[in-house]
């Protein structure tokens, strides 16, 4: 910033001390002063536009993270659902296969009650 300033006086020490009439000296400074102000307008304009591209690249990489997060999180939930439906399906058959051993004891049982001879 204090560039600028230095800048701006040594243009204005210049200009007024050139060897001109004052309707062209301030035409000039004038002139200059436009001329500066298109300057900075295009410069804000450049870091805008910059500014804006690297906004929108941090908005795409984070959507970008996001999806994969999401994705990661419905990965694991159908994971675990999954393992847990397994779960559920291991302890119906082994309650199944109980129940089968059960029942075939009770059989062997009324077999071998049948049989004795009293």
């Amino acid at each position: 910033m204090s560039f600028i300033r230095g800048v701006l006086a040594g243009l204005a020490i210049g200009y007024l001390t050139a060897p001109r009439s004052g309707k062209e000296t301030r035409e000039k400074l004038t002139q200059n002063v436009n001329d500066l102000q298109s300057q900075w307008e295009e410069g804000v304009s450049q870091v805008k536009s910059q500014v804006d591209k690297l906004v929108g690249k941090a908005e795409t990489t984070a959507n970008q993270y996001a999806n994969k997060a999401e994705n990661k999180v419905d990965q694991l939930k159908n994971e675990a659902q999954s393992s847990y439906n397994q779960d559920r399906a291991k302890t119906a058959y082994n309650n199944k296969v109980d129940d089968a051993a059960d029942a075939t004891k009770a059989g062997i049982n009324n077999v071998e009650d049948a049989l004795k001879l009293n």
